[in-house]
Parts: C-alpha cells; sequence; structure tokens
C-alpha cells in the first residue's frame, strides 16, 4: 500500500511530519514522495515522529536514508523523534544511526528553533 499523505505543518524551512501507524503499511515509498515534494517546496529540516509504529521494513529504511542525504546535500537534516527502541537498534546494528539526529520529542526542536528566532530579534545594545 502507498500513503500520500502524512499529519504534517511546516513552519519555515522545518516540516514536523508525523508517521504514526502507516509507517508500517506504506511498502510503496509514498513517504518518500510526501517528504520529497516538502523539499522541493524549500524545506531543509524534517522532524519525522515514527513513534507509532511497529517495525521497520526495507521501503522506510531506504527513505530515512534517502531522505537524510538529500537534505544533507543541500545543508539541511533529518531528524527522528519518538524512534522506537527497535527502530533505533536496528540502525545502530546496521551502523547508520550515526547519521540521524534522535530526540525524544518532536517538541524539542520546535522549542529550540523558538528560541533561536527570539534570540536572532533581540537588539542588543553594542
Amino acid at each position: 500500500m502507498k500513503f500520500t499523505s502524512y499529519a504534517s505543518r511546516i513552519h519555515g524551512k522545518t516540516a514536523y511530519v508525523h508517521g504514526g501507524k502507516a509507517l508500517d503499511m506504506d511498502h510503496e515509498g509514498g513517504l518518500e514522495d510526501v517528504l520529497d515534494a516538502m523539499i522541493n517546496t524549500g524545506v531543509r529540516r524534517i522532524v519525522l515522529t515514527l513513534g507509532d509504529m511497529k517495525f521497520l521494513h526495507s521501503t522506510l529504511f531506504s527513505t530515512l536514508l534517502a531522505i537524510q542525504r538529500k537534505l544533507e546535500s543541500l545543508g539541511g537534516d533529518l531528524i527522528l523523534a519518538k524512534v522506537p527502541w527497535f527502530v533505533q537498534m536496528t540502525l545502530e546494528e546496521l551502523g547508520v544511526l550515526h547519521r540521524f539526529a534522535v530526540v525524544p520529542d518532536e517538541q524539542i526542536v520546535s522549542r529550540a528553533e523558538l528560541v533561536q528566532l527570539d534570540l536572532e530579534h533581540i537588539d542588543i545594545p553594542g
């Protein structure tokens, strides 16, 4: 099955995508198509929440690597949030976990970006 829509929101050049249970059934690359479309509109950071998935299949694995490579080549990054233990273990055993930023919750990235924006707009007398 191919999923062509994922719950997401875009803030600036960051997209927050909730993979959910659809990741378990998306065996035809729908996620990669969705993320590619976001990248083509200027998104340079994707925060992908994996929390509800039950297993890591080869299509999802190849999508994660392909999107990470594409974002990296454009100066961006792929951040994985709420990574299930078995996904983290599999990525680690395959020797690719270091290629991804992993955070416990997508809100960490959102808060960090808000703080950065606030700091950029503070007028510091000099």
